[in-house]
């Protein structure tokens, strides 16, 4: 299963404006291609808080075609949302949660944030490409796009234009490649 990671970020590294969640702070154009991409998955992954941000959309975009996933410690706060095969709350481990879309046959796998489950796809060599959308934009504070001991290289699959001043980075990471 291809994972890919979609984040838009500030140009000091940040996934949040200060302790606002969500990424309310990326463009119009942001949205645009983050809804198409979305499209090409089966399947995307998210944290408690980046569903809860996006709750009412997600609830009313649901689709047969996309299973999502919500890691949380506390799958049951969500009951009332769940609905099997399209939006589903979980508490286990990532590995376990991407073993499972695998034995379901999922192809191609949006992760969606946040920070920790970008982050332990990067510590555990799961993720194939990371997909991060430039604002024009500096926060001093706020959440970071990964956290913890990395050492991780990637390689620059493509760059857009998504206005004059946004920028789409897709990039592949090379497995084995220190730095």
């Amino acid at each position: 299963m291809e994972i890919i990671a979609i984040a838009a970020i500030s140009l000091d590294g940040l996934i949040t404006r200060h302790a606002q969640e969500g990424t309310g702070f990326a463009s119009p154009e942001d949205g645009q291609f983050f809804r198409q991409a979305l499209q090409t998955f089966d399947c995307s992954l998210m944290g408690r808080r980046t569903y809860k941000v996006s709750r009412e959309r997600i609830l009313a975009n649901l689709s047969p075609e996309r299973l999502r996933i919500v890691r949380t410690h506390h799958p049951e706060v969500f009951a009332a949302d769940a609905l099997q095969e399209r939006l589903e709350f979980t508490s286990a481990p990532l590995s376990e949660i991407l073993d499972d879309l695998r034995a379901r046959g999922k192809r191609r796998c949006a992760v969606l944030g946040g920070t920790s489950i970008y982050s332990e796809c990067l510590q555990n060599n799961w993720m194939d490409e990371l997909w991060v959308t430039l604002e024009p934009l500096g926060f001093g504070s706020g959440k970071r796009l990964l956290e913890g001991e990395l050492s991780v290289r990637f390689s620059l699959k493509s760059l857009e234009h998504l206005s004059p001043d946004t920028l789409l980075l897709k990039y592949k990471l090379l497995r084995d490649a220190v730095r």
